[in-house]
């Protein structure tokens, strides 16, 4: 969380869509080629037209035939994932979290429509570790005010580097999609599109939660697919995720108290309380990229990169409590969500089954 004029320490506090795809194959028509008796009398041509009809059955129309190994396959995924996630607020007091989180997905596909190769898909994915927080922490210290109850301001002193290991971080997110198979010979593209949630806590100084951020936003994506082998499929995924709406929120009345000694220049005071913060967030935006090896029918090896960029929130206001000389005061300090920015890298191991 960034602060106009506060912080112990620089964690700045901090529609559905549906991608449509025509795919038209050629409507083949199947024509009998029974040879016809030779006469000239209709009365003979005709029963033999109608025995060729009967043996042969009405014309067939429909899409040709394509491979379906190449399209989205149905049915269910379970995944276990390893990754490194990394996040930063760059800027002069740059800051970053950072650490290695295990976890798992779950992915289930269905058929809309198996003639034109229309799926549905839920996605549930969460991940988990412990971080460590590397970046600045700024002292309290107080000024004198005439204007404040017990004559002095609150405000915060030069940064000095600081580093906090074993933070519990983690994030959940979910995701309803729907998409479309345009299967072709050596390839099939599936484009898609949904909406999606994310849900990211991070922990600090041993509170667990201290920091949640909720995502609203929309996935537009397309999975490329070729056999490389018999049952070998190799796919790739790219995909932009634009946000609508970001909550964000910092527990800072977790963090309770505490006394700061007197210096030569200010008299020793206490820190009270401290109010939650609240931000909204419009604008960002996610990218992700993965490269899947279906390695027999049931396993897959998936490596994959996610970056989010989320934009700055505007200011709001928190309060402070703080007492000098058994007198109290309470001081609005302006907050905001500066700009950030997160890297994962992992790999997944994936079993797929009916």
């Amino acid at each position: 969380m960034a602060s106009e004029g506060t912080m112990m320490r620089t964690i700045r506090k901090p529609a559905a869509g549906a991608v449509a795809a025509a795919l038209w194959w050629c409507s083949a028509t199947l024509w009998a080629q029974t040879p016809a008796a030779p006469s000239s009398d209709a009365s003979q041509v005709q029963p033999a037209q109608q025995a060729r009809q009967t043996q042969q059955g009405p014309a067939s129309h429909g899409p040709a035939p394509v491979d379906d190994q190449l399209a989205t396959p149905t049915g269910h995924e379970l995944s276990v994932i390893v990754g490194r996630y990394t996040y930063v607020e760059p800027g002069a007091l740059r800051i970053s979290i950072h650490g290695t989180k295990f976890g798992g997905e779950y992915t289930g596909t269905v058929s809309l429509d198996r003639r034109e190769h229309w799926v549905a898909q839920v996605n549930v994915r969460g991940t988990m570790g412990n971080v460590t927080y590397t970046g600045w922490c700024l002292p309290w210290q107080i000024t004198p005010n005439s204007a404040s109850p017990n004559g002095y301001r609150l405000g915060l002193g030069d940064a000095s580097p600081c580093t906090e290991t074993g933070d519990r971080d983690w994030y959940l997110e979910g995701r309803a999609l729907i998409g479309k198979d345009l299967i072709g010979d050596a390839w099939a593209l599936s484009p898609y599109a949904g909406l999606g949630f994310r849900h990211l806590s991070n922990g600090t100084t041993g509170i667990a939660g201290f920091r949640t951020d909720n995502y609203l936003y929309l996935p537009f994506g397309a999975t490329a697919r070729t056999d490389v082998a018999p049952h070998r499929v190799l796919s790739f995924s790219l995909e932009y995720d634009r946000l609508l709406h970001g909550w964000q929120k910092t527990r800072d009345s977790a963090l309770g108290g505490g006394a700061v000694p007197a210096t030569t220049t200010a008299p020793a005071f206490t820190i009270d309380s401290f109010t939650d913060i609240s931000f909204s967030q419009h604008g960002g935006w996610a990218l992700r990229a993965s490269a899947k090896y279906q390695a027999t029918t049931h396993w897959s090896v998936e490596p994959y990169y996610i970056h989010w960029s989320v934009n700055a929130s505007s200011v709001n206001d928190g309060t402070v409590a703080f007492t000098v000389n058994n007198v109290t005061a309470h001081q609005q300090l302006g907050y905001y969500e500066p700009y950030n920015f997160t890297n994962e890298f992992g790999v997944k191991l994936g079993l797929h089954f009916k």
